[in-house]
């Protein structure tokens, strides 16, 4: 079955950059603590992944520092799931910015809808994508992350082995520990793992040799696993002053509990669960999921559960 992975190259630092066009042409680096995205600026003097901010502004210095805001970053991939689930009968999340799409049964072929999407997705929420397409998840995934933003690469079917060969074993789902022997071993590339006999790197490496030597050999078989999509009540409350007390945000959630509760379209329908989400006074946001343990229909029992969850935090 094919299978479409589209990714939207520093997720964060767009979304970011929509909100805030000071930095529209700015390096820019996210993080607290460690590096959590950063722009393509950034990238070329250096900077990676989970590497210190410290070390991070001192490569580059002229860069704009933000503190993540997770919530707001989930808020706007939820959005681009939703469009994709418009026209894709299966859509999985594989982390911000990357969405996997089943083609079955779909009337037009891979690429042209690919494209479309694309084009269909920057045109709506304004993020540039690109596109890989291919008979496995791993293939279609890695093909999407190394082509450019707006391009689509489609591997025809039996020729995945072929299409990983020569790329670096980076972009294998593998522990660190794993990385640094094959490293030893000087196994750099995807080939290198997909010419060894499969037992030996089993006995190597176990269960997670196995893994990635299916993988690197094109061999994919992991289905998709659909996003559960969630129908939803949205209430909104502004403070007429920012809030500084636990028990004023405690009564503003009551509150929103209540709203929600009495909304028609839920037609009496049971809740499983309430997000409570805030903009925080100078910037940022936070979010407190609250999960019933059972679904819950009388609005008094999620009220004094939601306001307890909000206590205990």
């Amino acid at each position: 079955m094919p299978i479409a992975c589209a990714h939207i190259p520093r997720f964060a630092v767009e979304v970011e950059r929509q909100r805030r066009s000071d930095i529209a042409t700015r390096s820019v680096l996210i993080g607290e603590g460690g590096v959590f995205d950063y722009s393509l600026g950034a990238e070329t003097s250096g900077v990676r992944r989970g590497m210190r901010m410290s070390e991070a502004i001192g490569l580059c210095h002229r860069a704009v520092v933000l503190p993540p805001d997770l919530p707001h970053y989930q808020r706007r991939f939820d959005d681009v799931l939703d469009f994709f689930g418009e026209r894709s009968p299966a859509v999985e999340a594989g982390g911000l910015g990357i969405a996997y799409l089943s083609l079955e049964g779909l009337p037009t072929k891979p690429r042209p809808f690919a494209e479309e999407l694309i084009g269909g997705l920057h045109r709506r929420l304004g993020f540039r994508a690109s596109t890989g397409v291919a008979e496995g998840k791993f293939a279609a995934r890695v093909a999407a992350q190394t082509t450019q933003p707006g391009l689509v690469k489609e591997i025809p079917p039996d020729e995945e082995a072929a299409f990983l060969a020569p790329l670096p074993v980076d972009h294998l789902p593998m522990s660190d520990s794993m990385r640094w022997r094959l490293r030893l071993l000087g196994l750099e590339m995807m080939g290198d793992i997909g010419r060894l006999p499969l037992g030996a790197c089993q006995q190597q490496f176990g269960p997670e040799g196995k893994r990635c030597w299916e993988l690197a050999s094109g061999i994919d078989d992991e289905p998709l696993a659909p996003r559960m999509r969630e129908e939803t009540i949205v209430r909104r409350l502004q403070l007429p002053a920012p809030a500084v007390t636990l028990e004023a945000i405690a009564m503003g959630v009551e509150r929103l509990v209540f709203a929600a509760y009495g909304d028609p379209g839920r037609k009496g329908r049971w809740v499983r669960k309430a997000v409570v989400r805030a903009v925080l006074d100078g910037g940022g946001s936070w979010e407190l999921p609250v999960s019933f343990r059972e679904a819950l229909l009388d609005r008094f029992d999620a009220r004094v559960l939601a306001r307890a969850f909000a206590e205990s935090r």
